[in-house]
């Protein structure tokens, strides 16, 4: 059953863009730093921006993207049992400081794009040097949305402004669902000729506990589909980690000058005694 995670800490665009930073950055080390403690992670945050600013992905503005049939290829190879889907897409409307109301002017045209209505009930975070409206819902039945407009001074000569779009929910009709979550999302950021940073997660469930050759297999089984060459890896008792790089996937990151794009993670649950098998591209985001 597809658990939602909770999208409480994202009240601004500068915490989910921070925590991409981080992510990329970090994922060059084996992604280990994600699972320290909460407190020790914070401090470390804007230490690290600097420098993982140059690592931010390019949008591919040419072509289809075959990475949704690669990532679901890749988690049939490992037998885990699909359970969610993750899309997660963001891009720089403008290089402005934006108002008010033109931050909740373009937060309702995102929203319109999405077959949602302009005039739902927005959240509005305003300060001197941010504002920001977001919304969060269900798209459809299974399927959370999270969208969010928010402007920063300063980010830029005169500011930035940014859309994020998030969605997850459970699989219906597997790749196809997701394609289709890609285009919905692309036809969102069209108006202001934006190709979207796209980050694309898959989870799937492999029933008990795994021994850890069981989870170096299964993680094995994902990056030989993928053809991918491991980078870096971190393992615990319960928990395997491994980014790696694929030739086969269209977009990358550079970190530390190594390049990777994909992201397989296992780690067994108590709670219900289940192995949960975590794939990304380029990165897994958030905590797992």
């Amino acid at each position: 059953m597809f658990r939602p995670r909770s999208h409480k800490n994202r009240v601004t665009f500068k915490t989910f863009l921070l925590t991409s930073l981080l992510l990329s950055l970090v994922a060059g080390l084996a992604a280990g730093y994600y699972f320290l403690p909460r407190a020790v992670r914070a401090p470390l945050t804007a230490a690290i921006v600097p420098a993982a600013k140059k690592d931010l992905p390019v949008p591919d503005a040419f072509g289809d993207d075959t990475t949704p049939r690669l990532l679901f290829a890749a988690l049939n190879a490992s037998s885990a049992r699909l359970e969610s889907m993750h899309l997660e897409a963001w891009g720089r409307l403008n290089t402005s400081f934006s108002d008010a109301e033109t931050v909740a002017g373009l937060a309702r045209q995102a929203a319109a794009s999405l077959g949602l209505d302009p005039e739902a009930g927005f959240h509005r975070q305003d300060t001197e040097k941010f504002h920001g409206a977001s919304w969060e819902g269900d798209l459809q039945p299974g399927v959370m949305l999270f969208l969010s407009v928010q402007s920063l001074a300063g980010a830029g000569d005169d500011g930035e402004t940014y859309l994020l779009i998030d969605l997850e929910g459970e699989p219906r009709h597997g790749e196809g669902e997701m394609v289709a979550w890609r285009e919905k999302v692309r036809a969102a950021f069209r108006p202001w000729q934006v190709d979207p940073h796209l980050t694309y997660g898959l989870i799937g469930v492999i029933p008990g506990k795994l021994t850890r050759a069981e989870r170096e297999q299964r993680a094995g089984a994902v990056l030989a589909a993928l053809e991918a060459k491991k980078v870096e890896g971190v393992e615990e008792d319960e928990f395997l980690s491994i980014t790696a790089y694929s030739p086969r996937l269209p977009r990358s990151l550079n970190v530390a000058g190594r390049e990777i794009n994909v992201n397989v993670a296992l780690r067994f649950h108590a709670t219900d005694g289940n192995t949960y098998l975590h794939l990304g591209s380029p990165l897994l985001g958030g905590e797992y």
